[in-house]
């Protein structure tokens, strides 16, 4: 059995996140856009509308509108694939799956995010554990611990 301190260094290199946080867009002017944090969903998924699928130089490209309070940006990037995805009731959507530069925290790098309607949902992002990449600590009891603005683009 390891003794306490080697298990307290063990989570040096973690970064604590509240199950809610401010996530942020580097290469979209750090667009800030609230997320909830859930370990019970592998893929990260963002509320997107507008969506239109193109093709651009031969490659399958998708653009579409992200929305946080009355702030809203238009993307358009590269489509990777179509992603068949199964809530916790059950039900089962295909989306469109892109990857997406996040921040969140000092921390930023490129994820895979599905593309799906949240409008009823409290939060238009949200955050699965693939895209944690076991570098997050989450306190399940906190919200908004890496601060809003107090990010570092990379």
């Amino acid at each position: 059995m390891a003794s306490p301190k080697v298990k307290k260094q063990k989570y040096l290199n973690y970064t604590s996140i509240g199950w809610r946080e401010w996530v942020y867009l580097p290469k979209y002017n750090d667009f800030a856009i609230k997320a909830k944090v859930d370990t019970g969903a592998r893929t990260s998924a963002i509320h997107a509308t507008h969506i239109e699928e193109y093709k651009s130089s031969g490659k399958k490209r998708v653009r579409f509108r992200l929305h946080q309070s009355n702030e809203k940006i238009n993307i358009s990037t590269n489509l990777l694939r179509y992603l068949k995805i199964t809530s916790s009731f059950g039900d089962s959507e295909i989306r469109p799956l892109i990857r997406l530069k996040i921040c969140l925290g000092n921390r930023s790098w490129f994820t895979e995010v599905s593309l799906t309607t949240r409008t009823r949902m409290t939060y238009p992002m949200l955050i699965g554990r693939n895209t944690l990449m076991k570098k997050y600590l989450i306190h399940s009891h906190k919200s908004y611990l890496t601060g809003k603005n107090k990010h570092i683009s990379q």
